[in-house]
């Protein structure tokens, strides 16, 4: 198993796929004896701190984009690797659900305050501590005039918030879903 350099991305791949998708409908017992056997193929691996990595990395996809399956086994899993890797490895990882929990009250603050859309966008954010989430080299991007006004308008709500706190747009990460007045179906 350790042969092989790529096996921690492969293993951290197969817990993302478990955690998307393969766990549904199993019973506590069965997603506790799924976990604990990919924890004992982790404890036996030489590159641990790649399963981390790439572990973060799928994390990150699951908690932004919005498919975690269960949040309790997402947990699960994190008990079980902090029992193996120690709390301060894990400490990031945590940080990651903490970020999503405040983002989604500074989304229904953002909501209050300003209404549900801005210039007829449904607009959202998500705010992610820096250093704590996994980050790729931030293309460079134009975005249209009214996403601007979506995100001058989310600025200010968010400095006024945190005085001395900067925002940095990451639009890779982003979402956004198109309707067209000539069809149904949206994109």
């Amino acid at each position: 198993m350790n042969e092989c350099s790529q096996t921690p991305s492969y293993i951290a791949q197969y817990c993302d796929v478990e955690l998307k998708k393969g766990l549904k409908g199993a019973s506590e017992q069965e997603i506790d004896s799924r976990l604990s056997a990919i924890v004992r193929l982790f404890c036996c691996l030489h590159g641990r701190d790649i399963f981390i990595k790439s572990y973060t990395k799928f994390l990150a996809s699951r908690l932004l984009n919005k498919t975690l399956l269960s949040q309790e086994a997402e947990q699960e899993m994190l008990q079980k690797l902090k029992v193996e890797c120690g709390v301060n490895t894990m400490n990031k990882i945590s940080k990651m659900f903490t970020d999503m929990e405040m983002s989604k009250e500074l989304q229904t603050a953002f909501t209050k305050v300003k209404g549900a859309e801005i210039a007829g966008i449904a607009f959202s954010a998500e705010v992610l501590t820096n250093g704590t989430w996994p980050t790729d080299s931030s293309p460079s991007a134009s975005i249209p005039a009214p996403m601007k006004q979506c995100q001058a308008s989310y600025t200010a709500f968010y400095q006024n918030k945190h005085n001395n706190r900067k925002l940095e747009w990451l639009y890779h990460n982003g979402q956004a879903e198109v309707t067209t007045p000539f069809t149904d179906k949206p994109f």
